[in-house]
């Protein structure tokens, strides 16, 4: 019998919405996510990320600096999808690169800035906030890149950490400053990209709305173990996507609580 001539095998069709492509985007996103630390003390961190699409443009680390220390960012590239993505995964590279042990976050924010104008990118910045925490003296360092005011809550008390910055890789050379908040045990941290507030409100509302309501949701749920204070929040998100088919924004935010 004579053998079939075996036809060459045609190379794997690349969906028309490059869907594969996204996969494996997503697939690395998710494996630069930080894993859980069980073995700082004084301190327990949660987090979330949820992006428009299989891949979006923010991005989040922790990571412990010594015995004592963690420090940890979270960072909001301009635009979305795939390309916002690719973008992203430059700067959290850049950002682990950097020297932070015990590194002032202004210095770590400033270096960052100068490495990303070096490689620049036409119409592309990022904001960002790093934060380092001292466990020991109970206190955070913290600077800022243009992300929103993180939330400091201290029993029912609550209130902003005030302080802004331009996002980087925009200008160079570029000053950022940096402020130091004592801490107590007890409280609770809230560091977030705009997409947080952004899914709490629809169009007829404005930008202040969508952070009142962040504010009230995180102060009611603060007798919740921090992961179910994040699954709370990340609930309220996902209601709102019901509602509106689609989230406007990526989300990203990262709960700290001082024991």
């Amino acid at each position: 019998m004579a053998k079939r001539k075996q036809q060459p095998r045609a190379a794997a069709a690349v969906p028309p919405d490059g869907s594969e492509q996204l996969q494996l985007a997503r697939l690395v996103q998710e494996a630069l996510l930080p894993p859980p630390i069980a073995d700082l003390p004084g301190l327990e961190v949660a987090v979330r990320f949820l992006p428009t699409a299989h891949v979006g443009g923010d991005f989040l680390d922790y990571f412990p600096l010594g015995p004592r220390a963690l420090g940890c960012y979270v960072g909001d590239v301009q635009g979305k999808g795939l390309e916002a993505a690719m973008y992203a995964l430059l700067v959290s590279g850049l950002m682990r690169g950097l020297h932070k042990s015990n590194a002032d976050p202004a210095d770590v924010v400033a270096s960052l800035n100068r490495r990303l104008c070096f490689r620049l990118v036409p119409g592309k910045y990022c904001c960002l906030s790093y934060a380092y925490f001292d466990v020991k003296k109970k206190q955070l360092r913290y600077a800022s890149a243009g992300l929103p005011f993180p939330l400091l809550l201290r029993g029912s008390q609550l209130e902003s950490i005030e302080l802004t910055g331009h996002p980087v890789g925009m200008f160079n050379p570029c000053a950022f400053e940096q402020v130091t908040v004592k801490l107590r045990s007890g409280d609770r941290l809230l560091f977030y990209t705009d997409g947080l507030t952004d899914s709490l409100l629809d169009s007829r509302m404005p930008w202040t709305k969508g952070v009142a309501q962040l504010e009230n949701l995180f102060r009611a749920s603060r007798r919740l173990s921090l992961s179910l204070q994040a699954d709370r929040l990340l609930a309220h998100i996902h209601r709102s996507r019901r509602k509106r088919n689609q989230l406007t924004d990526d989300t990203t935010f990262l709960l700290v609580r001082v024991l």
